[in-house]
C-alpha cells in the first residue's frame, strides 16, 4: 500500500448523510472497513465490551469524522481504510478526545509510515477479541487523560487556541472571529508546532469540492492568507503561520530570541502566501 495524501471529496450514497452524522456523533468506536465477516466479527467483539459501534466503508469517510467532542476511537481495518483516514489525520490529532487504531498487513516501511499518524497498529489478522480489547483500552486511556488534563489549550505569541471550546483568543481574552474552516486550519497546524502540514491535509478543512490538486492548493493559500490577517490584527504579530514552499505550512509558537535566527528550513522557505 502506498501512503499518499489525497484531497477528500464528500460521498452521499447509501445511508442518508444526516442519519450517518447523528450516529457518528454518539459512536464510541467507529470502524472504517469494507464489509465482510472479519469486520462483522470485530464489530460484535467491540459491542460485547460495551461501547457503541458504527461501521463506515472507506469511501464514506468525510468531515463528520472529526466534528465530535465525545470520546471515541477510530479503527481502520485494511489498506483502503487506512488510506481513507490519512487525509483527515491532522484534524483528528486536533481533537483531544480521539484515538486511532490501524489493523494493517503491509511492508515494514508502510507500517512505520502508518504509525506516524495512527496511535496504535496491529496486524490485520489480529483476533477480533484482541482488536476489540485494544480499542476499549484506548478509550479508557482517553477518558483518564481527559479527566486528568482538563481543557487543552495551545499558546502562541499573544494567542491562545482552545481546542475544547474550538476558539482562538489573544492574551487579553478577546475572541478572534474565525470561520469554521479558518479555525480548523489553525488547529491542525497548532497541534504540531514547528512541523509542516501538507496542502493535502489542509485542503480537508475546506468546504466544497475541488476540480484538481491545483484548485485545492490555491484555495488553501487564500484561506491561510485571510487567517494570517485576522491573527495579525488580533495579536499584533504576523509570524504565526509559516509557508514552506511546495510543501505546506507550519505553526510558529514564539518570537525568535535576541540573537537567535530561524531554522534553516524556515529561513529558506518563510514567505507570504
Amino acid at each position: 500500500m502506498q501512503m499518499t495524501t489525497t484531497f477528500p471529496t464528500a460521498h452521499n450514497g447509501g445511508m442518508p448523510l444526516t442519519r450517518r452524522r447523528d450516529e457518528l456523533a454518539t459512536a464510541h468506536c467507529l470502524i472504517v472497513a469494507d464489509a465482510g465477516p472479519e469486520t462483522a466479527a470485530i464489530e460484535s467483539a467491540v459491542t460485547a465490551l460495551g461501547p457503541s459501534v458504527h461501521l463506515s466503508p472507506p469511501n464514506d469517510v468525510g468531515e463528520q469524522l472529526w466534528r465530535n467532542s465525545a470520546l471515541r476511537v477510530l479503527l481502520a481495518r485494511g489498506p483502503r481504510a487506512v488510506a481513507a483516514l490519512l487525509p483527515w489525520m491532522a484534524f483528528l490529532h486536533a481533537s483531544p478526545n480521539t484515538g486511532t487504531l490501524a489493523l494493517l498487513d503491509a511492508g515494514r516501511g508502510e507500517i512505520i509510515s502508518a504509525l506516524e499518524f495512527f496511535d496504535v497498529w496491529l496486524p490485520a489478522g489480529t483476533a477480533p477479541a484482541v482488536a476489540a480489547r485494544q480499542a476499549v483500552s484506548l478509550l479508557a486511556l482517553l477518558d483518564r487523560q481527559s479527566r486528568l488534563s482538563g481543557p487543552r489549550r495551545i499558546r502562541g505569541v499573544n494567542l491562545i487556541i482552545d481546542l475544547a471550546r474550538e476558539e482562538a483568543t489573544n492574551n487579553d481574552g478577546a475572541r478572534i472571529p474565525l470561520t469554521p474552516s479558518e479555525y480548523r486550519l489553525l488547529a491542525a497546524l497548532a497541534v504540531q508546532p514547528g512541523h509542516v502540514v501538507d496542502f493535502g491535509q489542509l485542503g480537508s478543512a475546506l468546504p466544497g469540492h475541488f476540480r484538481d490538486a491545483d484548485d485545492a492548493y490555491n484555495s488553501v493559500k487564500v484561506h491561510i492568507g485571510r487567517l494570517r490577517q485576522k491573527l495579525s490584527r488580533s495579536t499584533g504579530w504576523d509570524g504565526h503561520l509559516v509557508s514552506v514552499r511546495g510543501r505546506g505550512f507550519l505553526f510558529e509558537r514564539r518570537l525568535p530570541r535576541a540573537g537567535e535566527t530561524a531554522s534553516d528550513e524556515e529561513t529558506a522557505h518563510r514567505a507570504a502566501s
